[in-house]
This record gives C-alpha cells, structure tokens and sequence, in this order.
C-alpha cells in the first residue's frame, strides 16, 4: 500500500526512551526501520513511544504518511495515504498486519530472517475518499520475508542492509504473487530503497523504484484530521 512518490526530508530522533525489548544476539528491527541518529531515508520519521506507532512523514506538511504501529512482538502496517496532496483520504487495514518481528536473530551471512503468511480475511482494508466514506477491499494472500543482504551500495552510501520483501495478491499456496515491494534498510540509516515489482510473465518486472539520500534535519507533526 506504499505510495511510490519521492521523499526528502528527515529528523534525528532518539528511541532510547523504547527501553531494551530485543536480546544482544537479535537485531531490533526499530534500530533499522526507525533509526536514532544519521538518517539518510528520505523523510521524517516521528515516532511515539508511549502509544507505539511510527510515522514516516513524506512533506514537511505533516502529511502524506505511512503510519506503522509497533510493539514487542512486531512491526506493523496500518495505513498510508490515498490521494497524494488530502489527508482526508486515506488507505488502512482493518486490522494492522505484521510486516516483520521487533525481535530478529543476528547473522553473519546474507539469508532469510523471517516470513509471515496472511490470509485474505487478514488483509482486509478500507479506501477512504473522505473521513466517513469508503469502500472496503483485501490484498488476498500476503507473504512478507525479511532478509539479510550482504553490504549494499544505495545513492553512495554502503552498509549492511536488511530487505522487506512484501508480496500480495498471492495464490492459496503463497507460490505466486502479483505484486512485490521491496523495503531496503540500512541500520542508523533507515529505509534506502523501495522497491515496486509486478509479475509479468512468470518473473517480476520492475515498475517503480525510490532510492532516498538527500538528508536534511528538522520537525515535523503529522497531520491526520480523520482520527
């Protein structure tokens, strides 16, 4: 449900307040999705501790936004924005689904880190056209992979990265997908990449792609008049 449009801004923010969830041999995924300090993801990350939910903040006008609730156990997707310029409309999941564990184990090879399946009744969202109006839909069935990259090279920055591979539109077996986005992170960095993908053909032909460097620092309040 990611939008493709170009992000530019950040904000250094501290997550210390999150207390220590993840053991000394796992990789807290925060560290890499909501990073602390020297981020280089494209837009502001507003984080809020005490009600467990990140905002990736795509223009200094508070909206549009990715809004991606988290706990001990996981990192979510809730919502994201429908038309570009009017946060009065807005896409969300009924009920937010796991895009991958707080906790990982760390490794010293690039392979898989985790997969989550969803069913169709677990995927089910609602497009919003205003505040109170919208239709509802589901993705089908959902896989999300986490994989460890060996050091990737992204706008001139190399690091070791970790890819959410987020594939929808599945069939039963989860063999076939529609569609794949992929979610490069970078620790201390942030997300680097994304990636859009569709199935042409019985392979994955890129369609879109965001790759984020530009870094400047400031604040931001997201803006979110429906809720």
């Amino acid at each position: 449900m990611r939008s493709p449009k170009a992000l530019l801004l950040v904000l250094v923010v501290s997550i210390s307040a999150f207390g220590q969830v993840c053991k000394s041999n796992q990789y807290d995924m925060l560290d890499w999705t909501a990073p602390s300090a020297g981020l280089m993801n494209g837009h502001y990350d507003v984080i809020y501790p005490s009600t467990g939910t990140i905002y990736w903040v795509k223009s200094k006008a508070g909206y549009p936004w990715d809004v991606k609730p988290f706990d001990q156990k996981y990192i979510y997707d809730w919502g994201t924005e429908n038309i570009w310029g009017n946060p009065y409309t807005y896409k969300n999941f009924e009920k937010a689904i796991p895009l991958m564990p707080r906790c990982v184990t760390k490794v010293s090879t690039a392979g898989k880190l985790a997969s989550i399946r969803l069913t169709p009744a677990q995927t089910e969202f609602d497009i919003h056209s205003s505040c109170t109006s919208y239709v509802r839909h589901n993705l089908g069935y959902v896989i999300n992979e986490l994989w460890a990259d060996a050091p990737m090279t992204i706008n001139g920055f190399t690091a070791p990265t970790i890819t959410l591979a987020y594939r929808y539109s599945c069939n039963s077996t989860y063999s076939t997908c529609r569609y794949k986005e992929d979610f490069s992170f970078q620790k201390g960095f942030g997300l680097m990449q994304w990636t859009y993908w569709i199935l042409q053909g019985g392979r994955y032909v890129q369609a879109n792609q965001t790759t984020h460097g530009q870094v400047k620092l400031g604040t931001v309040r997201p803006v979110h008049p429906c809720w």
